[in-house]
């Protein structure tokens, strides 16, 4: 019973993150920065990951300390690190057409 959970959160997790990454990376509208594609990506995997979490922990009873700290500590980190090359950027940019 707890692997039909798991499968039912991974593909409401995928789901979601589909959505999120078509709503991101819509290309009628505009052309989208690979940046801005890699963050929509980070954001899915945490919203997927949290959810699939949350099923598991209620199905199982069991918490993933460990795994839960890896997983947003890497694509955290990664989200953090895309904001500030972001930064640095605009500051070259302001740079320029002064």
């Amino acid at each position: 019973m707890t692997w039909l959970w798991v499968i039912l959160a991974a593909l409401i997790g995928l789901i979601a993150g589909i959505v999120i990454m078509y709503i991101a990376t819509n290309r009628r509208t505009r052309k989208v920065p690979s940046l801005t594609k890699y963050v929509a990506f980070s954001i899915a995997i945490l919203i997927a990951y949290t959810i699939a979490e949350l099923v598991l922990v209620a199905v199982g009873g069991a918490s993933h300390d460990t795994l839960t700290t890896c997983v947003y500590a890497c694509f955290g980190g990664e989200i953090l690190s895309c904001a500030l090359i972001k930064i640095f950027k605009l500051k070259e940019e302001n740079k320029e057409n002064e």
